[in-house]
C-alpha cells in the first residue's frame, strides 16, 4: 500500500508542471549563479579545490534540506489543515501509509534533483566523478533525507497553519545553509559562526559531501558526519511520534 500510495503522490507531483520545473531548475540556477560569482579555486581542508565542485556538493546538500524539510513540512501541514490527514485516518488504509508515501516521494525527488545537479556539474564544470565520490553521495543522501524528513514531521507540531509552514521551512533551510558553509565557503566564515553550524545536521551532510567531491580518493564518510545527523533524526522521530497531530490546529478549526 505504501508503494502504491507513493506512486500516486509522485504522479500528482509530475502533473504539476510549475512545481516540477521549479524543483528541478531552482538548484541548477543557483549552481550557475554561484559558479559565476566564485570562480577558480577555494581553500578547503588545506587544498585549493575547484569552486565548481565545492558548489556542486553544497547545492546537493541544500536541496536535500529544502525538499526533505521545507517541502515535506509544507505538504503535511497543508494536508492536515485541509482535513486530509483526518480523512486518511477514517479509511481502512493504515494512517502511517500516507506519511510513508510522502517520504517516498521526497526520496524520489531528492534523488532526481541530485542527479541533475551532479550531471550539470560534471558536464559543464568538469566536476570529476569517481566510485568513492558516488558511494559518499548515496550514503549522505540517505542520511540527509532520513534526518530532515524526521525533523519536518517533528516540526509540524509547531506549525499551526500551512502559511506558517511555508514560511518556516525555506527560512530554516536558508539559515542553516549560511551557518553550514553551503552558500559561502567555510574558509570565509568566522569561526564562531562555523562552531554554531557544527551543532546542526546540515553542516555535517554538507561537509561530508564536500570532502567526497573535493578530496581525491575520499568518499567523505566520517563518524562525526554520520552520527550527528543520526542523533538529530532519532530525536526528531521520537518527538514526532509523541507530538504529531492528525487534526487541524488552525484557530477556529472544527
Amino acid at each position: 500500500m505504501a508503494v502504491a500510495q507513493t506512486r500516486y503522490a509522485l504522479r500528482g507531483f509530475t502533473r504539476d508542471g510549475s512545481a516540477l520545473a521549479f524543483t528541478a531548475i531552482f538548484p541548477v540556477i543557483l549552481l550557475l549563479l554561484f559558479n559565476s560569482i566564485f570562480k577558480g579555486t577555494t581553500p578547503y581542508d588545506g587544498l585549493r579545490a575547484p569552486a565548481s565542485a565545492y558548489y556542486t556538493a553544497s547545492l546537493v546538500s541544500y536541496q536535500i534540506t529544502l525538499v526533505s524539510f521545507g517541502s515535506l513540512l509544507s505538504r503535511v501541514t497543508t494536508a492536515r489543515e485541509r482535513g486530509l490527514l483526518k480523512r486518511f485516518r477514517g479509511t481502512p488504509m493504515p494512517s502511517w501509509v500516507y506519511l510513508a508515501s510522502e517520504i517516498g516521494r521526497t526520496i524520489a525527488v531528492v534523488t532526481g534533483t541530485a542527479v541533475i545537479i551532479v550531471g550539470v556539474g560534471a558536464l559543464f564544470y568538469h566536476v570529476h566523478l569517481s566510485g568513492h565520490l558516488l558511494l559518499g553521495l548515496v550514503i549522505y543522501l540517505v542520511i540527509g533525507v532520513t534526518c530532515f524528513c524526521s525533523l519536518a514531521l517533528a516540526t509540524t507540531r509547531l506549525c499551526k497553519t500551512a502559511d506558517a509552514a511555508a514560511a518556516i521551512g525555506p527560512l530554516m533551510a536558508t539559515i542553516l545553509a549560511f551557518l553550514s558553509g553551503v552558500f559561502i565557503p567555510a574558509s570565509l566564515l568566522p569561526t564562531w559562526l562555523l562552531d554554531i553550524g557544527k551543532v546542526f545536521p546540515l553542516e555535517h551532510v554538507a561537509g561530508g559531501l564536500q570532502t567526497a567531491f573535493l578530496v581525491p580518493g575520499s568518499n567523505g564518510l566520517s563518524v562525526v558526519n554520520m552520527v550527528i545527523p543520526a542523533i538529530w533524526a532519532l530525536a526528531a522521530l521520537l518527538m514526532a511520534v509523541r507530538t504529531f497531530r492528525w487534526e487541524s490546529m488552525a484557530v477556529g478549526a472544527g
